[in-house]
């Protein structure tokens, strides 16, 4: 039972990492910490960041090709993408389509498109682009329930079907309305000349529709006429906020959810309904015109292409396997860590390690050592331990928050648990845990606050104070690009090359930082005593040694071979060589440079040196040194 068969030793050791990581005594805790990997090595994991959802969703399919293409992943093979809360999975089932790669929802939530909540929103915007869709017209009489039961609706379709029969004998040549049109006259005024009108001498609704029925069938009428009429003016996603505002689908979706969280799921889930309706914002209004096209099919709108887009991925989410197919392909696993539980993968990509997302808000609110941030450190651990062999988490620079009726796009730091991963480490008491991380975290907000003030300015982070209160150097060799850098990352990096600094040492807090260490080395024999001198210091858990005025002249005693200290530390659960350039140059960011142009990071090549592969806009692609001048981010 204490024995680990499945995931590789590296895997293990970040996990324990985590979970180990100022926790509560428990025997189920002693029981992770005490696992006995029985698997070799294995690849490192990897830490990565996007810019933001759109960014990551591509990083990880294309990344999942390229396995492919190389011969990494079989047709065989099982990889899963991970994530916290059901919402994430929209924009990864639209990666996958748009690259033509199968994929399947696992867990009760099902595909992105197909959930209720979000059917719910779409049924009115269905309406809107085919009035005879009559499988809409049943779902949002029903959202949320108006007391309009069968006989009353098959009364309203027998009226439909006589307003139908009376224009084919009176008026052959007008296009008959749709049953959508029937409903909204029933709040019409026939004398009035509108297009949208039953004519003044067609069949009354009281001849067919009971008076109670109709009492129910009228307000429902107004609403949808006001929907219509707005969508002549907003756009997609403003008009989907309108819906959600005036028929009080949140009241509905919280009265058809059994618990608050599963409320908060689906809420989470329109939001991001919300948000993939946003990227149709420049289109223009919604609909531009009433008109049909051939009597069915309406002309092409931001509202049609939207809902075509929709069905694309639900179809494809439809199709995704066959089981007696002959050319088998690679299916991508997607499900939320609490379905992913009992599973196990080749490869796992862990999406969505920012605070406010892994751990929950919520979780962060209650506070260290609570109850609820202590179990989201287990879904981590549980989260990390599906992998066999590979491990990639990604995180995201910018997110999405819905406040109002606006999006507003939030920075959050990187998850507090990607944070033990890549800290110090070796033994310390649980309060002195505490005090680390607290102290680490402020430092990091502070920091971060500055660079976000200066980058408004102009100014570049080599103006920046560091930890300890002191401006870094200005020298052009430890400036590094704008944007924000990674948190935690020493910013005097004109010690060494990025190649031959540890990863330790990179990653080393910045609070850790010594005031006497000057960033102005001189000789490049120095430079390398320096370094020699922090990578022992790090590696023995210690904050690197002012030094003196023996060791600034260069008599300084002879370090321990690098390549003693990294065979030591070979279980370390993040090595140097993942450490890469995306904690600078996020995947996905725009940045320019000084000759090439603009362009787009990419992932980053596989190089013992932080490298930056980006693609310019003529299509070529170039890879430069993180610490380099010529790339900037916009």
């Amino acid at each position: 039972l204490m024995e680990n068969y499945r995931s590789t030793t590296n895997i293990v050791n970040a996990a324990q990492k985590i979970i180990s990581f100022d926790s509560k005594s428990s025997k189920q805790a002693d029981l992770r910490q005490d696992m006995k990997p029985m698997r070799g090595i294995g690849p490192q994991p990897r830490v990565l960041a996007c810019v933001d959802a759109k960014a990551e969703a591509s990083f990880v399919v294309q990344t999942i090709q390229d396995s492919i293409a190389s011969g990494d992943y079989k047709p065989e093979s099982t990889v899963a993408v991970i994530y916290r809360t059901n919402a994430q999975s929209r924009a990864i089932e639209e990666a996958c389509v748009q690259a033509n790669l199968p994929y399947v929802i696992r867990g009760s939530s099902g595909a992105f498109y197909k959930r209720a909540e979000i059917q719910d929103c779409l049924c009115f915007l269905r309406l809107l682009r085919n009035g005879r869709d009559e499988s809409a017209m049943k779902r949002a009489i029903k959202t949320p329930s108006r007391g309009i039961g069968d006989i009353a609706y098959q009364e309203f379709k027998l009226y439909c079907q006589k307003i139908e029969e009376f224009y084919q004998l009176k008026y052959p040549d007008r296009a008959v309305p749709t049953p959508f049109d029937v409903l909204i006259s029933l709040t019409d005024d026939r004398n009035r000349s509108d297009s949208t009108c039953i004519v003044h001498e067609a069949p009354s609704p009281t001849e067919f529709i009971s008076k109670r029925a109709l009492n129910r069938f009228i307000p429902f009428s107004k609403q949808m006429r006001l929907i219509r009429n707005k969508a002549q003016t907003l756009t997609v996603a403003d008009l989907l906020s309108s819906i959600i505002a005036n028929l009080e689908l949140r009241s509905h979706i919280e009265a058809i959810s059994k618990s608050s969280s599963e409320f908060s799921d689906r809420w989470s889930n329109v939001i991001e309904l919300r948000r993939a309706a946003q990227k149709y914002s420049d289109d223009g209004a919604s609909l531009s015109s009433l008109q049909e096209v051939d009597g069915d099919q309406p002309a092409e709108t931001p509202l049609t292409n939207f809902l075509d887009d929709v069905a694309l991925v639900t179809d494809m989410a439809d199709d995704v396997t066959d089981p007696d197919a002959a050319d088998k392909r690679l299916v991508v696993n997607l499900m939320t860590i609490h379905a992913s539980k009992g599973m196990e993968f080749d490869g796992v990509f862990l999406i969505g390690n920012e605070d406010g997302t892994l751990p929950t808000k919520l979780a962060i609110i209650e506070g260290e050592g609570s109850v609820a941030l202590e179990e989201e450190k287990r879904l981590c651990y549980v989260a990390m331990t599906r992998a066999k062999t590979h491990l990639v988490m990604t995180w995201r620079r910018e997110v999405s928050a819905f406040t109002g009726n606006t999006f507003t796009t939030m920075h959050p730091p990187r998850s507090r648990f990607l944070d033990i991963l890549v800290g110090k480490s070796g033994a310390q008491t649980k309060a002195s845990k505490k005090n680390a991380s607290s102290s680490s975290r402020k430092s990091r907000t502070t920091i971060d606050n500055e660079m976000t003030s200066r980058r408004s300015n102009g100014l570049r982070p080599s103006s920046l104070p560091n930890a300890t209160g002191r401006p870094t150097s200005r020298s052009s060799s430890s400036t590094f690009p704008r944007g924000r850098p990674p948190n935690g990352i020493r910013r005097d990096m004109s010690t060494a090359s990025p190649a031959r600094i540890s990863e330790k040492s990179q990653l080393k807090p910045a609070r850790q930082v010594q005031k006497g260490v000057s960033t102005t080395l001189g000789s490049p024999t120095r430079k390398k005593k320096l370094h020699e001198i922090q990578v022992r210091a790090t590696l023995h858990g210690k904050s690197s040694p002012t030094l003196s005025a023996k060791a600034r002249d260069g008599s300084i005693q002879k370090a321990r071979s690098p390549k003693t200290e990294r065979k030591k530390n070979s279980n370390s659960p993040l090595s140097s060589e993942r450490m890469d350039s995306t904690w600078f140059y996020p995947i996905g960011s725009s940045v320019v440079h000084t000759r090439h142009g603009s362009g787009t990071v990419l992932p980053p090549p596989t190089s013992k040196e932080m490298l930056v592969r980006v693609q310019f806009e003529n299509g070529s692609k170039q890879d430069f040194p993180a610490n380099g001048q010529d790339l900037h981010l916009y």
